[in-house]
This record gives C-alpha cells, structure tokens and sequence, in this order.
C-alpha cells in the first residue's frame, strides 16, 4: 500500500500545481454558483424563510367627480347622510389595513406626474379612477374603464393590484346586472320607477358594499398565500435553498470531470512514454494503476471538501447532519473516480478521451442535474428525476438534496448504497479493461 500512496501523493502534487486544474476544480463550479447568486439572491442561511411578496407602490389618480348619496350609520343612531363616490371607496379599500402588507398607496391629482413615477421606477402602478366612474354605475345602462399603468418589468405586483380592482368592481356591476333585470320585470308587469327610486337604490346597495357587515371600513380580502405541497416535499419546517440546491448541481457536475480528466493522465503518460517506463520497474502494473486511481479519489475528496466548505463559510449554505453529508461525500468520491475509469477505459488517446470527457460527460450530467435545472418550473413533471436517477450524477445530487431538507444517515443510505453499486460496476469494467490493455 505505501508504493500505491506515494504515486497517488507524487500524481495529487502536479495536479494541484496547474493552474487549469485549480481552476476547473475549484474556481469554475464557485463562480457558477456566485453568478445564480447574484441573479436570483443570495442565502442568509434561514431556511424557514418562505416566498414573501414585494410591497407594490400603487399612485391612485381619483378623478371621479360623481357622488351618491349614503344613509347614516345605523349602528350610532346617526340619521345623518353622506356623500360618496366609487373611487373614493376603491381609493380607502385600497389603503385600509387589510392591503398593507402588499401595497403602498398615494394619492396624486395629476395624471401625467403619476405617470412619469413609473417611467422613473418611482412607483410601480398607477390607477387612473375615470371622471364619470361613479355616474356610469348609479346608470344602470352605463359602463366605465379604470386605466392601470405599470412598470413592465413586473408581474406579481400589478397582478395583485389588478385582481383586487377587478374583484372590486364585480361587487358594483351585481348592483348593475340586479338593477337591469328588476326594471325590465317592473316595466313588464306595467309598474314603472322614475329616476331618482333607482338612483336611492343603487345608493343603498353601494352602501352597503362600503359598509360590509355593519362595519365603517370598506370590505377587503383576505389573501391566504401558501405553497403548493408534493408528496415528496419535506416537512413545512424544511425548504429547500435554490442557491445550496445549485451549489451542488454544480460541484457534482465539475466533480465527475475531475474523475474523468484525472484518470486521462494515463493516457498522457502513455503518449509521452512516461507510463511504460513506469511499467518497467520493479512495480507491477496492478500497484501502478491503484496508485493512480488512488490518486484521483483523494484529489476529488479534496475538492468535494473544499466546495462544501465554501458553500458553508460563504454562501451560508446548511448542508445538514454531518455524518450524512460525510456518507454523500465520499460515495460521491468513489463513484465519480469510477465513472472516470470506466470512461477512459474505452479510449485509445488522448484525443478521444477529450471528446467523451466533454460529450458523455456532459450529457450524464445535464440527465443528473434535471431536477436542479427545471427546480424553478411549477410542478414539474415526475419523469425528470426518474431520468435523473439513470445516472449517477442524479444519485448523488438526490442525496444532498435530502442532506439539506433535514434527513439524517438513514435517509440518505439508499442513495449511499445505490452510488455504492454504480462504483462497483463502473469501477469493475474500467479495471478489467486497463488490466486487458497493460498486461
């Protein structure tokens, strides 16, 4: 054994002296995983954190310069009446409490300076409330347009805004289609009611929308937000972290590159007449190719250690329970240095390896990392991971997956041992074909 360690440690030593190596083990997966960072956010490290709406800054332009006449509070005693309009209700829905978690609101008379808000990323939605918005509704023939004027780089915001107007001006237009009806009855049956009966009519079913169950606050609606659930899915107590979920995509995609490019030093070796004078000496070659393959395992658990730890240290990614994470790690490691054996096994040069390496290796990893590339897409289909599960790239990502959503050395023991057999198959077809090739 001490013969196939010092190659391994002579083999690690220029490894880590190249500054391609360094680079495409280390460098290249962090800056990946920085560059998703600063596109979509980075962690805090609180995974319980959950999706939180943005607050929209919403400018109301109330030019609504109809009135209809409301009954006192009832509730006081209070015989006294008010003057009200549609857009000065819709202007109070919109800044009660009920919306202060989703909304801002100002008031503004000027059309053109709200607008001109917006242009400048000052505000995110206007509401134009029009002139005769409230006379068009106390005419039950009439109808009104509200303009809305947003930020066309957003969506859920104005979205919102737009749902709750529209669900707004639904509770009036049943004042209108009700109204419509009951007059073309009354007028059938020959009983006729002149303008102002239906104008005290429509004033009182809009007082009563205003007033929702007896109370003096304009009605507002409840918004219960929550996370669509999947079988799979942990606990609500866990979620999973996009940035930690991308930081192993891709340090299991570079690190199943490093198993490939590490065992292609062999054929380096052999094109340069290094290996077979290697083979010369007292050494067999069964010592040889251990100490090479032994080589590239520990260089790939370095470099597994050191992604994790950046992860940890920098991006404040959990990874979980360590003696999980310490399984995940080195059945990553064996079955990567497999993977890289049994491809090279199959190649002739250098050249060759060099077009597998970036062809099939990148071909298992895009199947491995499925789950990781669609992890944005709502409900994603079940076959992606199942297609995912056909390599070992989706294995072991799986694993630390379920490391980061809670699960502990049992849960992760299936992929532990499903990596387990891949390295025996993989690393078994290498073997016998190196050994076939240097007898």
């Amino acid at each position: 054994m001490q013969k196939e360690l010092t190659i391994a440690f002579k083999d690690m030593t220029q490894s880590f002296r190249s500054l391609f190596a360094i680079m495409f083990m280390f460098v290249i997966p962090i800056l990946m995983t920085g560059m998703f960072s600063l596109m979509f956010g980075s962690s805090d490290g609180e995974e319980n954190e959950g999706f939180v709406l943005p607050i929209t800054r919403v400018i109301v332009v109330n030019l609504d310069a109809g009135s209809f006449e409301t009954p006192g509070d009832t509730n006081t005693n209070s015989p006294s009446s008010e003057m009200n309009s549609i857009g000065q209700i819709l202007s109070m829905m919109l800044e009660s409490e009920g919306f202060a978690d989703l909304m801002t609101v100002t008031q503004l008379e000027d059309e053109g300076a709200a607008k001109t808000a917006v242009d400048n990323q000052e505000a995110d939605v206007v509401l134009i409330l029009p002139t005769h918005l409230t006379d068009t509704y106390m005419d039950s023939t009439g109808t009104a347009a509200i303009e809305i004027y947003q930020d066309p780089t957003l969506t859920i915001g104005p979205a919102i805004v737009k749902g709750i107007v529209n669900q707004f001006l639904d509770g009036f237009a049943g004042s209108k289609i009700t109204m419509a009806v009951t007059l073309e009855e009354l007028e059938s049956a020959g009983v006729f009611i002149d303008e102002d009966q239906i104008q005290a009519i429509i004033g009182q079913y809009l007082a009563t929308q205003q007033a929702g169950n007896g109370s003096s606050q304009p009605q507002t609606a409840n918004l219960d937000i929550q996370t669509p659930t999947t079988e799979e899915q942990a606990s609500p107590s866990q979620s999973l972290n996009p940035l930690a979920m991308m930081m192993a995509g891709m340090s299991i995609f570079y690190i199943f590159f490093t198993g490939a490019s590490g065992i292609q030093s062999i054929l380096t070796e052999e094109e340069k007449g290094t290996l077979p004078r290697l083979f010369t000496t007292p050494n067999s070659t069964a010592t040889i190719l251990r100490g090479k393959f032994l080589s590239v395992a520990l260089i790939i658990f370095v470099q597994i250690t050191v992604l994790l730890t950046f992860g940890y240290l920098v991006f404040k990614i959990d990874w979980g329970d360590l003696p999980a994470v310490i399984l995940m790690s080195i059945a990553t490691t064996l079955v990567a240095t497999a993977f890289g054996v049994f491809l090279i096994s199959w190649m002739k040069s250098t050249r060759q390896a060099g077009f597998m390496i970036g062809g099939l290796g990148t071909i298992f990893g895009m199947a491995g990392m499925m789950p990781t590339f669609t992890m944005g897409m709502p409900n994603p289909p079940a076959f992606i991971r199942t297609i995912s599960l056909f390599t070992p790239h989706g294995w072991a990502a799986d694993g630390f997956n379920t490391t980061m959503l809670g699960g502990t050395f049992p849960d992760i023991l299936p992929n532990a041992l499903a990596l387990l057999g891949w390295t025996v198959v993989l690393f078994g077809i290498g073997v016998i074909k190196f050994r076939n090739r240097y007898k």
